[in-house]
């Protein structure tokens, strides 16, 4: 399947609405598999020599996986002024930001191996 969409030259633009209603027309597949698929037809075209193309790349998608932690962030807040010292207290035992960007950059690390693997397997 060809989608104008997510040909070369357009997808390191970055992922759109039009890229996932295109998909989700043509393929019938949810828009978290939508987004996987892009994330993985950007890597494969990534010139991984160019270091400003794969730190794009990286921040792209480690903002996606970061959108649990952004949500936690939000409850967080929301929290703040409901409850009473004590009870943020233990509700604030949340990840620390080193840990954080710990879990990100294994999580990331997870899903470029996976990609790779899956770009392996469309290659051959």
């Amino acid at each position: 399947m060809n989608l104008p969409s997510f040909q070369a030259d357009v997808i390191h633009k970055g992922f759109t609405h039009t890229m996932e209603n295109e998909a989700l027309e043509k393929s019938k597949i949810h828009k978290k598999q939508v987004r996987r698929v892009y994330e993985i037809l950007r890597l494969r075209a990534t010139d991984m020599s160019d270091a400003e193309a794969v730190k794009a790349y990286r921040i792209e998608v480690k903002q996606r996986l970061n959108i649990p932690f952004q949500k936690q962030k939000n409850e967080l807040e929301k929290l703040k002024k409901v409850l009473k010292p004590e009870e943020l207290a233990a509700a604030m035992q949340a990840v620390d930001t080193n840990e954080r960007f710990k879990m990100l950059e294994k999580w990331y690390q997870e899903h470029i191996d996976a990609y790779r693997r899956v770009i392996g397997k469309l290659s051959s």
